[in-house]
């Protein structure tokens, strides 16, 4: 039995700065694909709510909170609303060992202050086989020190990691372009399949992040102050990099360059990689990212603080359960049935 959702008529749309229709995500893109009702419908179900506790802070998505809060919440109001209860990151301790230090992170103690490009694509982010050797590629042309954590790649599907779909060799550096790993030893160090992120974003020797822009991931990089340069893959992950991009490319938040697939094939050659590895690392516009980062750190510092908006924000949804504060019905929010699936 699906259901009719009658709410008051919402005020016009207010896209977010920079975002574009290509930036959401795949299912919403193309009204043909069996996904893109459920989407719809999810979003419809979520006027159900009596409220959204998010893992963000204002600092880097103020405007979305503005416009809940100005647009959605409060009486008469269409969507419940939305509780800033973040940042929440792993800390870097939880991620070690007792007694245990990491190779990886053996390695960077001997590297110079922010001197190293930390590259990751989550849990889940997957690399063509192509693609996965021009980063290889690029990463070499840059000059710059690197550590790479190493995926085994796939042509089917970019989140291929997630499932084990990816390639079936014992080592994912068994992929890479030969000789790669041994011309670059004195500045790179290839990690296969995982490391402590946290620990790693946190330590000194790091300047920079190649990220897949993940929400977790992103997060982390900020609470950090570390730069990212951003390389979305999927999910909703090209949002999420309009959101944290230069401020004078796409209205975001300032602490990411963004990398530019080719439209054609989609991929990212090697003498792009080369350009903004060097860019996010030692260029005009990375030291603007780091900056930045640093600032955007020092604000979810504060939001994380006790007493802080995080605080007050999850005070505020406990006061809201002890209270009994009414559902969406008292707002307006009214099921009634209809046609079958």
């Amino acid at each position: 039995m699906r259901h009719r959702l009658r709410v008051p008529r919402p005020p016009g749309p207010r896209p977010p700065p920079g975002l574009r229709g290509a930036d959401l995500v795949e299912p919403l893109q193309d009204r043909a694909d069996p996904v893109y009702d459920l989407v719809v419908g999810l979003g419809i179900d979520y006027l159900c709510a009596d409220g959204f506790v998010v893992n963000t802070f204002d600092a880097i998505e103020h405007e979305t909170l503005v416009a809940f809060e100005e647009f959605f919440s409060g009486e008469g109001g269409v969507y419940p609303p939305a509780y800033a209860v973040g940042p929440f990151v792993r800390s870097a301790c939880s991620e070690q060992e007792a007694g245990k230090r990491y190779e990886c992170v053996r390695w960077l103690d001997a590297q110079p202050d922010g001197s190293v490009l930390y590259v990751c694509f989550g849990s889940g982010g997957t690399l063509s086989m192509e693609q996965n050797a021009e980063l290889a590629a690029g990463l070499e042309a840059s000059g710059q020190r690197f550590l790479w954590v190493v995926r085994f790649p796939s042509d089917k599907d970019k989140s291929a990691s997630y499932f084990g779909t990816a390639g079936h060799a014992n080592d994912p550096l068994s992929y890479l372009p030969q000789g790669f790993v041994e011309r670059t030893k004195h500045v790179g160090l290839c990690v296969p399949p995982w490391a402590p992120q946290v620990e790693i974003l946190n330590h000194r020797a790091v300047g920079g992040f190649l990220s897949h822009a993940g929400w977790n991931s992103t997060l982390e990089a900020v609470c950090a102050g570390v730069p990212v340069l951003a390389w979305p893959l999927f999910a909703e992950q090209r949002m999420n990099a309009v959101k944290i991009s230069s401020e004078e490319e796409e209205g975001g938040v300032g602490v990411a360059l963004r990398m530019r697939p080719r439209e054609e094939d989609g991929v990212v050659p090697r003498e792009d990689v080369a350009t903004l590895v060097r860019e996010i690392m030692a260029g005009e516009k990375g030291a603007k990212a780091r900056m930045k980062a640093v600032e955007l750190r020092e604000e979810a510092e504060k939001a994380a603080a006790p007493g802080g908006p995080a605080h007050r924000a999850l005070a505020a949804v406990v006061g809201n359960w002890i209270a009994g504060v009414p559902g969406p019905a008292a707002r307006g929010a009214q099921r009634e049935p209809g046609p079958r699936a």
